[in-house]
């Protein structure tokens, strides 16, 4: 029986290239995840429970059971670290160097 994986939440704005992006790479990586929209418009970013989460008040957001994170980098590098590890993510200090120069 194949174990069941944590609950993905993925805080975003369907209009932010940011939360694109690891919205891409959840479905690259076949995990099943809950989309839940922040209105950026209406601050809800701004609101107190969304800072708990963010101190930044920035989106995306992640939550993978009890973990918190915040930044697309961040938690592409989770996910594949977490998920697919050495599947995406070259581990030579080159290959390494250049993929969070292309990240940023």
């Amino acid at each position: 029986m194949k174990p069941t994986l944590p609950t993905l939440r993925l805080y975003r704005n369907p209009v932010s290239g940011h939360c694109h992006r690891v919205e891409l790479f959840l479905s690259l990586l076949g995990l099943p995840f809950e989309s839940i929209d922040v209105d950026l418009a209406q601050k809800q970013h701004k609101a107190p429970d969304f800072l708990a989460m963010n101190p930044l008040g920035q989106i995306p957001v992640l939550r993978d059971g009890e973990l918190t994170l915040a930044d697309s980098n961040a938690i592409l590098v989770y996910l594949e670290a977490r998920y697919a590890p050495g599947q995406w993510l070259p581990r030579d200090p080159v290959g390494a160097a250049r993929v969070q120069r292309w990240l940023s």
